[in-house]
């Protein structure tokens, strides 16, 4: 465990001090700020419920990141209690607004992995593809601006992926339940 913590920190401070830049700092501060308050999952979600074909799309990421936020605020983010990095590693800088929440797992990487599986699952595999590199995009600009660990984004990633399967399994579910008990009443 201490090897993963010390190549958690020496990946953020490599960063830190080999590849953050003007130029690609412009480019990570804002996809970063995408995550901030669901901002981009909120958009998508309008997006999708506007548009008949796609609402039952819109619903899913609504039950994903209902799901999602319970599971990550409210279990696993207090029960772990990790310290972001900037707290914790000398001379490591954020260069974004700081948080008062913990690190472990980053809520802007699950709930980015939740709506692109649910997309990815349930439309065109080209807006699924897309919603994949933007997830991938913010998780990567997490630890670039220096607010959460590699394991952080990992597990997000994977948390949020796993919530996101198993909420187009559950809504699939129910929607089979209800058309069956339809049918039958025929």
């Amino acid at each position: 465990m201490d090897f993963i913590r010390q190549l958690d920190s020496d990946i953020l401070v490599f960063i830190q001090e080999h590849i953050r830049n003007a130029s690609l700092s412009k480019f990570f501060i804002p996809v970063t700020h995408l995550g901030d308050w669901g901002l981009i999952t909120i958009l998508a979600i309008i997006l999708l419920l506007m548009t008949p074909k796609h609402r039952r799309t819109g619903f899913m990421c609504i039950l994903g990141l209902l799901l999602d936020a319970l599971l990550i605020n409210l279990i696993i983010k207090p029960a772990v209690g990790r310290m972001r990095p900037y707290d914790v590693i000398e001379n490591f800088m954020a260069i974004v607004p700081l948080f008062e929440d913990k690190s472990f797992p980053s809520g802007h990487t699950a709930a980015a992995f939740v709506v692109a599986v649910i997309i990815y699952k349930t439309m065109p595999k080209r807006y699924g593809i897309f919603a994949l590199i933007l997830a991938c995009l913010i998780g990567i600009s997490r630890m670039y601006v220096g607010v959460h660990y590699p394991t952080d984004v990992l597990c997000a990633a994977i948390i949020g992926s796993l919530m996101g399967l198993l909420t187009v399994k559950i809504y699939s579910s129910i929607e089979e339940h209800f058309t069956k008990r339809k049918r039958t009443k025929k």
